[in-house]
């Protein structure tokens, strides 16, 4: 069974998390002068959420600030938060196709911006990290992650292409729903378990839009 390009590897947004001030220092955030608007990033169980509408202008903030960081550096919004009307967990997430030699620099470079490394087990590898953290936009705390994939990987076109299917398809995002909350609950709201239960429902959607899941197999995009 696939393990999903985690857009869930972790919490949804709202629920109780580890806070820092707003611009306060954390690992890796810039000092005093450029002081980071990105807070500390908590794991928490699942929750499936009505979808939020400032959820466009938070990924905006992001990808602001990930250029900034990494002049040349274009993120996208994708996964639930980047579908209009589909509920989801309410996380942020962001696709940042790299070139692979350049990984490790841009990597550094967003830890440097505020956000921070997985320190699970399960913790994507250096190859194709996901970074992750918290912002606050109109008193709300979203969380954020931030997939950097490999440029020529068949991830990119995938998780695109599956965001793409859901804001057209309403049939999909119904479907999808009603497998979000199916899964949570049967009880399944550890972040690793409900990205492996949904995988099945998302590999089928690839395959129907002629997407590949992944490079290698063993993972497939979320939402």
């Amino acid at each position: 069974m696939s393990r999903e390009y985690d857009l869930d590897e972790h919490a949804s947004a709202g629920a109780p998390q580890g806070r820092r001030r707003v611009g306060a220092r954390g690992p890796g955030a810039p000092d005093a002068a450029g002081s980071s608007p990105i807070e500390r990033y908590d794991r928490a169980p699942i929750q499936v959420r009505e979808y939020d509408p400032q959820a466009p202008a938070v990924a905006r903030r992001v990808i602001e600030l990930i250029a900034a960081a990494r002049p040349g550096a274009v993120a996208e919004h994708v996964g639930s938060s980047a579908v209009p009307g589909l509920a989801g967990k309410g996380i942020i997430d962001l696709l940042l196709p790299t070139p692979s030699a350049e990984i490790a620099e841009v990597a550094d470079a967003l830890v440097a911006a505020g956000l921070q490394r997985q320190t699970i087990a399960e913790a994507f590898p250096p190859s194709r990290p996901m970074l992750q953290g918290a912002i606050r936009h109109r008193g709300t705390l979203y969380r954020v992650h931030v997939h950097v994939v490999p440029a020529d990987s068949v991830e990119v076109e995938a998780m695109r292409g599956f965001r793409d299917a859901l804001r057209a398809d309403k049939s999909l995002r119904h479907g999808y729903v009603l497998v979000k909350r199916d899964i949570v609950a049967r009880g399944l709201t550890d972040p690793g378990e409900f990205t492996h239960a949904k995988s099945e429902f998302i590999v089928a959607a690839l395959e129907r839009l002629g997407l590949q899941p992944d490079d290698p197999p063993g993972r497939a995009p979320d939402a």
